[in-house]
């Protein structure tokens, strides 16, 4: 329900949530970072070691999701409370 209250929100939030994750696993375990920061034509020659194995990847995805769900629920009250505020309703 809180996420299908403000789902263009959650939608713009993942995306830079998600690639911080990325940026901070990458660095905790050693990885290469550079290749986060470029785009797919720059990854010439491949990544080497780049990936996580899948758990990892659903971790994050549930890290992910809980730490955007206060964030949703404290946007979500606010569009109930600023009826005045109309452009909130595009969000």
């Amino acid at each position: 329900m809180t996420f299908g209250r403000v789902p263009l929100f959650f939608y713009l939030l993942q995306w830079p949530l998600a690639h911080i994750i990325s940026v901070v696993l990458h660095l905790a375990f050693g990885k290469p970072t550079a290749w986060l920061f470029q785009t797919p034509m720059d990854w010439t020659g491949g990544t080497p070691n780049m990936g996580f194995n899948l758990a990892v990847v659903y971790a994050c995805w549930i890290a992910g999701v809980l730490l955007l769900y206060p964030v949703c629920k404290a946007f979500a009250e606010l569009k109930q409370v600023r009826k005045d505020w109309w452009w909130l309703s595009y969000l």
